[in-house]
């Protein structure tokens, strides 16, 4: 119960400021002695425990420990509030639940006996602790006595709560070592400062000055030098909380503020070997000389900001890099050339800036990142934005890259240390330069679109629109090792000769292996000297193959026409050496033509069984090397009828059916 009414007493004198605390508990011991004298009378020992019970309940209610929730913490630890705001009020509640029932004098005398404990607590805890009402300052030997007459430094002696600031100014000109020691006892016990603490360590030799129950600052803290609470250890020290600006200077080793619950804006020194913020929640963070929200570290090998945000952090040591951004910041640089990973956490927005830097074999993660205006980065190793799905412009030379949710960029994309530029769902409407790319994924791309891949082999198209165009070849597309090509087409609602338009075309040179799927109004591949396999599924109105090479022997073509547009048309000439012609499933065709394939012995088009149902079309079929029997024309004879000379086809057999359909039809022209 003391330790319950210790953390309420603390609460009670933040809540107050800077009034008289012997006010205070002379209040609440009146408080008791009035709820025991009127006991007697049972109507007023309910107004008096109601009133006690309503000052602890509004010593708790969210609005005072909302307002406090981080004094509390400086205090005493959360839990040790709750348990005494929980011993105090279980108390109370026994004493009301007990009135319910008074009958007799007794148990009248038990609630005395019970409000008697409750003095007794109150009694023990001003017998405990003290409350110096004034500035600590120890500058010398004169105000170190001072304060040693004000604070006793026994091992059973109480911390202090001191209403008012303290200073401690150490160095050798003013303290020898043993009054170093003195010094140091009278630090720690302090646990609550109601006002700005300033310590200032210069002595020689180097000697730590120990604050080691100073939980709470209620005003600024300043460091200078050697301290428990600018150091690596965060098991040293109770500091949890500070109201104003913490500021560090002359610390060279590692400072951890991880156990720091909050402060207003803390500037740490440059020289410290590692920092750690842990999740301190601080208006900015800075270092000693730079703008606010902006870190020059040149030693540090380790950074973690934390949860307070950082601009411009420059940390040319380190290996490790934890920060958080914020889209609330015009822009964010993080530079850490040498680090081996930078974590950053937080957001940016449309319009903000991200400057990078690293080494080639640094693992960068800005992994909620989802907005930005611009990304700009040097040669990472691996750069994880795999949430961000829209930027103005992305100028990055990271080896590689996780882009899964990358949908537009305004503005363009150069990104020249990249081997695979994997974006599936971008829809490229400006410039993509990846200079390096082998394999290239997209999901569409746009009018005005501009890819710069000199060493691309792979491409794949995932969703190209119903109405947009794709070319390997022509201004401002270089393709120049594109061997490999897949792209699957976007079906309109209610596909049409006018809303179904979209067209892929190449006369490259180099390309060997195309891949055609989905719904493409048209298909053209033209001058494809090495092109080897063409394999065609989905939905196709028109389809040429012509000027093919050497590698081109067989083609099987798998795509179905586009039932609501256009009759379909094949138009295969110019292949060398072609030998075979399938198709498995086209039909509606209109206009054929297929010649000058010098090595084309067979076709089958059995799959055509439907004529359109308007139009006029012509089929030609010329220099080809198709294979058929002459048969010779006979006269009439007596046993055997005349015959009329024909030429037998197994390939123009394929085509029999539909030319007499067409002959019988009165529809078609």
């Amino acid at each position: 119960m003391k330790k319950g009414l210790l953390s309420l007493l603390a609460l009670a004198l933040t809540v107050v400021g800077c009034q008289n605390y012997d006010d205070q508990f002379d209040t609440l011991t009146t408080l008791i002695e009035e709820l025991q004298t009127e006991v007697e009378g049972l109507p007023d020992v309910t107004s008096q425990i109601t009133q006690l019970q309503n000052t602890v309940a509004g010593l708790a209610t969210a609005a005072s420990v909302q307002s406090l929730q981080n004094d509390v913490d400086g205090l005493a630890t959360a839990s040790a509030l709750t348990e005494g705001l929980d011993d105090l009020q279980e108390q109370i509640d026994d004493i009301l639940a007990a009135l319910d029932g008074v009958a007799t004098q007794e148990d009248l005398d038990a609630i005395n006996d019970e409000l008697a404990d409750i003095q007794a607590d109150l009694d023990d805890l001003l017998e405990a602790n003290s409350t110096i009402n004034q500035d600590v300052v120890v500058r010398n030997l004169a105000t170190l006595k001072y304060a040693e007459s004000l604070i006793a430094t026994g091992t059973d002696a109480p911390a202090v709560i001191v209403n008012g600031n303290v200073i401690f100014d150490i160095d050798e000109s003013d303290f020898d070592a043993g009054q170093v020691a003195r010094a140091n006892d009278v630090a720690a016990k302090l646990s609550t400062v109601l006002g700005s603490v300033t310590v200032t360590n210069t002595f020689t030799p180097a000697t730590k000055l120990t604050f080691s129950a100073l939980s709470f600052v209620d005003a600024a803290l300043t460091i200078t030098g050697d301290t428990n609470l600018a150091d690596g250890d965060t098991e040293n020290d109770e500091l949890a909380t500070i109201t104003g600006d913490l500021t560090i200077s002359d610390v060279t080793g590692s400072l951890n503020l991880s156990d720091l619950t909050s402060a207003a804006n803390i500037t740490v020194p440059t020289g410290v070997s590692e920092l750690f913020f842990g999740s301190v929640e601080a208006d900015s963070f800075s270092t000693t000389g730079s703008a606010t929200g902006e870190l020059q570290l040149f030693a540090a090998t380790t950074v973690d900001a934390g949860e307070s945000v950082v601009n411009h952090l420059y940390a040319p040591q380190a290996g490790d890099v934890d920060v958080k951004i914020s889209s609330a910041v015009t822009e964010t640089i993080i530079n850490a050339e040498r680090a081996s990973t930078i974590d950053l956490t937080g957001n940016l927005a449309a319009g903000k800036v991200l400057t990078l830097t690293g080494t080639d074999s640094t693992i960068v993660h800005v992994d909620a990142l989802t907005a930005v205006g611009t990304i700009t980065s040097n040669k990472l190793g691996q750069l994880h934005v795999n949430a961000l799905a829209s930027a103005a412009h992305i100028d990055s030379d990271a080896v590689v890259a996780a882009l899964g949710a990358l949908a537009s960029v305004s503005n363009g994309i150069e990104m020249h240390g990249i081997t695979n530029f994997n974006a599936p769902v971008l829809d490229v409407s400006g410039v993509v330069s990846v200079s390096v790319a082998t394999d290239i994924t997209v999901k569409d791309v746009s009018s005005g679109y501009d890819f710069g891949a000199p060493k691309a082999t792979d491409l794949t198209i995932s969703a190209l629109a119903d109405t947009n165009e794709f070319e390997t070849t022509g201004s401002g597309y270089d393709f120049g090792k594109l061997t490999d090509l897949t792209v699957t087409g976007v079906a309109d609602s209610t596909p049409s000769i006018t809303s179904q338009t979209n067209v892929v075309s190449s006369s490259s040179a180099v390309l060997a292996n195309v891949t055609v799927n989905g719904m493409i109004n048209e298909v053209s591949l033209t001058n494809g000297t090495k092109l080897a396999d063409i394999s065609t599924d989905g939905f196709i109105r028109d389809i040429t193959i012509s000027g093919g090479g050497t590698a081109l022997t067989a083609l099987s073509l798998g795509h179905e026409h586009i039932e609501g547009s256009d009759a379909a048309s094949l138009n295969v000439s110019g292949n060398s050496k072609l030998a075979s012609l399938v198709t498995t499933s086209l039909d509606e065709l209109g206009t054929i033509t297929i010649e000058d394939n010098a090595s084309l012995a067979s076709f089958n088009l059995s799959s055509f069984t439907t004529l359109p149902q308007l139009g006029s079309y012509v089929i030609t079929l010329d220099d080809n090397n198709l294979a058929g029997n002459y048969v010779e024309a006979t006269v009439v004879v007596t046993t055997t009828a005349a015959r009329i000379e024909r030429i037998r086809s197994a390939s123009l057999v394929t085509l029999k059916p539909i030319m007499a359909l067409a002959a019988a039809s009165a529809a078609v022209n």
